[in-house]
């Protein structure tokens, strides 16, 4: 007889997802769970990319006591945050529930993140001279570097990858419903975006008005030859002669304020995306392992794929391949992009708003493109509309290089920074929005290929690759600017590194995704999928129900849970009120039947409006219509069964049975 599992401490009534819904919803679960939730949790993390670098080198002085130390540490560290994610995955697979394989890890992360957050800034002021002239002027330089590791790979390795690897899986394991997933991915990219353009939006203009960085005067020839007061970051910049406005540690003592406010909007951030999603795939799976529970097997476990399995899998499919250095490339240049864009405002302007700016105003442009990209990707398969798209915004990362003609004009070099950033940001939409789906497509068609996912090495890569990239890109920007001291040459080097590098990244991807046919495979990995989960519960003799149904059945058993809920809890109100139970639900059954009334009757009137538009077609032009829909059914299923023929030869190369066509 099989052991009952025993419930897990997040599948209690208390931490139970407030998602009921067997279908995906526009509102609370895209709009709480997958939307606001994330912003408020990753706004901390888009300062901390941005920032922490000019934090490290303009406030703690790192790059003029210990430049190779600030260089490297970002780099070196990523193997340490790549081991930080893989062990992350490991965490997702190893005993998955109702509640989730992703979902606990982010409540279980959030108390580690605080901690690390704080400890990025809570690092002793390097003792020195007041502005640290002399660079072997500071006499407790180890003790910093060491704080400033610790926090770095604490936040890095361990605390962000429990948050965002976890995260990250929620849009692969929600539904199976490939236009809901959408809407999710969707959602979930524009959280990432929106947090990233809070960051950006608001970071270079926080920076000034808060103080949050040195700042200091000097005069400085303009573009007419005159002697004005310059305002610069750059202790370098001011040269010998120069007024301190902000001191270092003035600046020093204001980071810890702003960590507290973006510690707050974390955890309820956190607390926002676990109770306002579901894991309907990790779910469909452990119902199917009780329905195929066989003796000497744990009820309740679906079968478990070890990360050694995963990775086999993974290393020999092409589309992973091509998501996985699609993901590489997205991520490489667009922390380019939103770390360096501070730098490029400084070395072309001097100050911190042209960039604060450019993530205001290209803010417009990016969301506009969340409206326009599923339309198009629907016509176009996802694929080959990122692929248009980074074309368009390749050739608008070259017009940026325009701006180097303009120096010492700011009025120019902002139009001409926001106008490329602005096409670029159209060009770059298709890939932050319909991405995550692209990569669930893929990993739906490995399940089906081969009888498993491989959520957890995968979101283990993808995760590395997100996380580790700031590090790293900032290492490079560090290094770079070390290595061009010349106001002349970062010009060039900053829109190279700010605008340049995203353009030939997004003109790889739009090569690259010309081959990323994955999405052919859709209805016939699902087909594959449910016959596979089908054939493996009647073999152990257990009783089959189809997804709909069954999704239908636990839809009208949480309902009955929930009615209950509410008549017990309507009781104890009445009898602590002194009031008549029967009359109270009288009442609100009352005003149930009127919303349900009004609900039926809004559902009534817009399908008797299609229905007027239906009969005032003419004859001929109904014929048209079912013609034209007939011609893209039959057109759909022809592609429909040719793509189940490849899919029953790919099956057959890996040794698994051909799906019945």
């Amino acid at each position: 007889m099989a052991e009952k599992t025993k419930k897990s401490f997040f599948e209690t009534r208390l931490m139970r997802s407030k998602i009921k819904s067997r279908t995906v919803s526009l509102f609370p679960e895209a709009g709480l769970g997958y939307l606001l939730g994330p912003i408020l949790a990753l706004m901390g993390n888009g300062v901390i990319n941005i920032w922490l670098i000019q934090y490290w080198d303009k406030v703690l002085g790192l790059g003029t006591w210990n430049p190779l130390f600030e260089t490297l540490l970002p780099i070196i560290s990523s193997i340490i945050i790549i081991i930080g994610n893989i062990f992350v995955g490991r965490l997702m697979e190893r005993k998955p529930s109702l509640a989730g394989k992703a979902r606990p890890l982010i409540l279980l992360g959030m108390p580690v993140i605080l901690v690390a957050m704080l400890v990025l800034f809570l690092v002793p002021f390097p003792t020195a001279a007041a502005e640290m002239p002399d660079p072997n002027a500071v006499d407790n330089g180890l003790l910093v570097s060491i704080f400033i590791a610790v926090g770095y790979n604490l936040y890095y390795a361990i605390a962000w990858p429990m948050y965002y690897t976890s995260h990250s899986a929620l849009v692969n394991l929600s539904t199976r419903d490939s236009g809901k997933r959408g809407l999710l991915g969707t959602a979930i990219m524009a959280a990432q975006l929106g947090a990233a353009g809070v960051s950006g939006m608001f970071g270079g203009l926080l920076v000034d008005l808060l103080g949050l960085l040195p700042k200091y005067e000097y005069m400085a020839p303009n573009d007419k030859g005159e002697m004005v007061k310059m305002v610069t970051n750059d202790l370098g910049e001011a040269g010998a002669v120069y007024n301190t406005v902000i001191s270092r540690a003035e600046a020093n003592q204001k980071w810890t304020i702003l960590m507290i406010v973006m510690i707050a909007a974390l955890v309820l951030g956190c607390l926002l995306e676990y109770f306002f999603t579901r894991e309907r795939i990790t779910e469909e799976n452990i119902k199917n392992a009780e329905a195929a529970v066989t003796n000497g097997d744990v009820k309740g476990q679906p079968k478990k794929v070890t990360m050694g399995k995963q990775i086999s899998i993974c290393l020999k499919d092409k589309y992973w391949w091509m998501i996985m250095i699609f993901w590489f490339l997205y991520q490489f240049g667009g922390m380019m992009k939103n770390n360096g864009m501070s730098f490029f405002s400084q070395a072309l302007t001097g100050t911190n708003s042209v960039s604060s700016v450019i993530n205001t105003v290209g803010a417009v442009p990016t969301a506009l493109g969340m409206v326009i990209v599923w339309p198009l990707a629907a016509k176009l398969t996802k694929a080959k509309t990122i692929s248009l798209g980074g074309v368009v915004a390749a050739l608008a990362a070259a017009a940026s290089f325009t701006c180097l003609g303009f120096i010492g004009n700011t009025g120019a070099i902002t139009g001409i920074s926001v106008v490329s950033f602005c096409i670029k940001a159209l060009g770059t939409a298709p890939a932050m929005y319909i991405s995550i789906a692209l990569m669930a497509n893929v990993l739906d068609h490995q399940e089906a290929v081969y009888g498993v996912r491989t959520d957890g090495f995968t979101m283990a890569v993808y995760g590395s690759i997100m996380v580790a990239m700031s590090g790293i890109c900032n290492g490079i920007i560090v290094g770079l600017n070390a290595a061009f001291p010349d106001i002349a040459a970062r010009r060039v080097l900053h829109t190279l590194l700010s605008f340049g590098v995203e353009g030939i990244c997004y003109l790889i991807i739009a090569v690259m995704f010309i081959f990323m046919n994955v999405e052919k495979f859709t209805n016939s990995d699902n087909k594959a999928i449910v016959a596979d989960q089908k054939a493996e519960v009647l073999a152990a003799g257990g009783e089959w129900l189809e997804p709909e149904e069954r999704a239908k059945r636990e839809e009208e058993e949480n309902n009955r849970l929930v009615e209950e809920a509410r008549v017990a809890q309507l009781k104890e109100n009445c009898e602590k009120k002194g009031l008549n139970f029967e009359e109270e639900n009288a009442k609100f059954l009352a005003q149930k039947a009127e919303a349900d009334k009004k609900a039926a009757d809004k559902k009534a009137d817009a399908e008797a409006k299609k229905q007027a538009e239906l009969d005032a077609m003419s004859a001929d032009q109904k014929i048209a219509m079912e013609e034209k829909a007939k011609a893209r059914k039959a057109k759909q299923d022809e592609k429909d069964a040719a793509a189940l023929v490849e899919l029953n030869k790919i099956r057959e190369r890996v040794g698994r049975q051909p799906v019945a066509e």
